[in-house]
């Protein structure tokens, strides 16, 4: 299913992961964000890139240039994931450490 994200009326914010980690604890968050790059690994591109949906824990992916187009962030590379709320109207990326 395809659906339409559109990134430019959302705020980058560096709190979503602070308050997944208190609404759902360290073990489900880091199970939410394994999934997210589960499904990069299993159907992305070197072009896309994985979001979480914080309220709900579903994933999805969108490509760098979409991200760029619509927030001017402009990244790439592997082990980042896109984390969003639409409750809050924001997003932060991270990036996973190994």
């Amino acid at each position: 299913m395809r659906i339409s994200l559109n990134l430019s009326d959302y705020e980058p914010v560096n709190y979503l992961w602070a308050d997944l980690l208190e609404s759902l604890g360290i073990d489900k968050s880091n199970k939410a964000v394994r999934q997210a790059l589960d499904l990069q690994y299993m159907t992305g591109t070197k072009e896309t890139l994985p979001v979480l949906f914080i309220e709900t824990c579903g994933v999805a992916l969108i490509t760098f240039s979409l991200l760029k187009n619509q927030t001017g962030l402009s990244f790439c590379g592997e082990n980042h994931v896109l984390i969003f709320s639409h409750r809050k109207k924001s997003f932060q990326v991270l990036q996973e450490l190994k």
